[in-house]
């Protein structure tokens, strides 16, 4: 039994010093492809990889002294918050050798070397779709996110975004609220909540399906990880929606890094004469497929038959099953709750205007339109206007 014990304590320790070599490596904040090539060469060894002498390092291929300095600064060894961050429940780090490692990110030319991550992945990750937009997002925008992420997490499908203001968060936190999987690619530290305000919608994205960041714990939000950070985004999708985004957007850069991946992309057309559309349209006006409802995204990805079950409001997903048939329904509605959904889009209508034109008295018509949002199938925005919440086009 102490044999037992005591290779159980000296596997604890390897394992430590893995984690801990790898923060370390994280920190020296060289270039992915050096930190792979430093990782393929040193995977036996890692706490070696910086007390090596300058011959063994010989066989890696763009070495400098300057990459041999940072990996040797003794500021870069981790400190106690990142090792009590490996400790937490939940948390790990996986690197490109790692069998976990997503098979879809080995198609970047600059893969991450490691990915810090709260949360699991699992196998039906490889069947995902990034949802990025905006931070600066319209109603409109919001409105479309929500919708396409609830749609894509009731057909069981993984949904990723940025965790960023706008589109990002809306997309979060309808997939969450779906009971979907959702999946965060942070530009900071797993451990950093940015921004602030989603340090709890973070936790719940990790207790049903993950956080992940190239960057160490305690690695804030500097500017240049953000584009950095996109092409992990696309790369673990098979599919990219652009909802909303300007001419100089951020999720442009998901968009072209998709394209160069050889990933399909869409984008969801918005009014000619709006800034935050202009990033879509010019995607359309080159060529890029519309978004106009979840079964062209699903159909982007090669996926058959989407069919819903009105009982239950689930909806079954069958790839590849060579038939492109979609059949949405809303579950339970009266004939006054239908007529109101056929006022209602994802343009903001006052309840005034929606009573006006179906003729029915406002006061019959906020009591409904209260219903509707209760199922999901409306949602209130400030003023009291409505906005179609439902994944029905008919």
């Amino acid at each position: 039994m102490e044999e037992v014990a005591s290779k159980v304590q000296a596997a604890a320790v390897a394992i430590n010093q893995d984690q801990s070599s790898l923060i370390r490596l994280a920190n020296a904040q060289l270039s992915p492809r050096i930190a792979l090539r430093l990782l393929r060469c040193f995977s036996a060894q890692l706490p070696f990889l910086f007390t090596a002498p300058n011959e063994a390092f010989l066989q890696v291929e763009g070495l400098s002294l300057r990459h041999l300095e940072k990996l040797r600064d003794p500021s870069n060894v981790p400190t106690r918050e990142q090792l009590r961050w490996c400790e937490a429940p939940g948390s790990r780090i996986i690197t490109a050798e790692d069998s976990e490692y997503p098979a879809g990110l080995n198609d970047l030319v600059d893969p991450p070397a490691m990915l810090f991550i709260n949360g699991n992945l699992e196998e039906r990750d490889r069947f995902a779709v990034a949802i990025v937009g905006s931070r600066h997002a319209t109603p409109y925008g919001k409105a479309v996110a929500e919708q396409f992420a609830t749609g894509l997490s009731r057909a069981g499908l993984t949904v990723v975004s940025g965790g960023a203001r706008g589109i990002d968060t809306a997309v979060h936190r309808s997939t969450v609220h779906s009971g979907g999987r959702a999946v965060a690619i942070l530009g900071c530290g797993p451990d950093v909540a940015y921004p602030p305000e989603n340090a709890s919608l973070f936790q719940e994205i990790a207790s049903q399906g993950a956080v992940i960041s190239e960057y160490p714990p305690g690695a804030q939000p500097d500017a240049w990880h953000f584009p950095a950070r996109n092409r992990i985004i696309s790369g673990l999708s098979q599919v990219t929606v652009v909802v909303e985004a300007s001419d100089s957007s951020g999720a442009l850069i998901t968009a072209r890094t998709a394209i160069e991946q050889g990933r399909a992309v869409l984008a969801v057309p918005g009014n000619i004469d709006r800034p935050a559309s202009e990033g879509c349209n010019a995607l359309i006006r080159e060529g890029i497929s519309p978004a106009l409802g979840v079964e062209d995204i699903l159909q982007a990805m090669g996926a058959g038959n989407l069919s819903a079950a009105p009982s239950q409001g689930v909806f079954n997903l069958d790839i590849d099953s060579g038939t492109d048939s979609v059949i949405i329904t809303p579950k339970d509605v009266t004939p006054v709750q239908e007529a109101l959904l056929r006022q209602l889009d994802l343009s903001p209508r006052h309840v005034d205007s929606i009573a006006s034109s179906c003729s029915i008295p406002i006061a019959t018509v906020s009591v409904e339109l209260t219903m509707l949002e209760m199922k999901g199938l409306a949602k209130r925005l400030p003023g009291n206007h409505f906005v179609r919440a439902g994944l029905d086009r008919r």
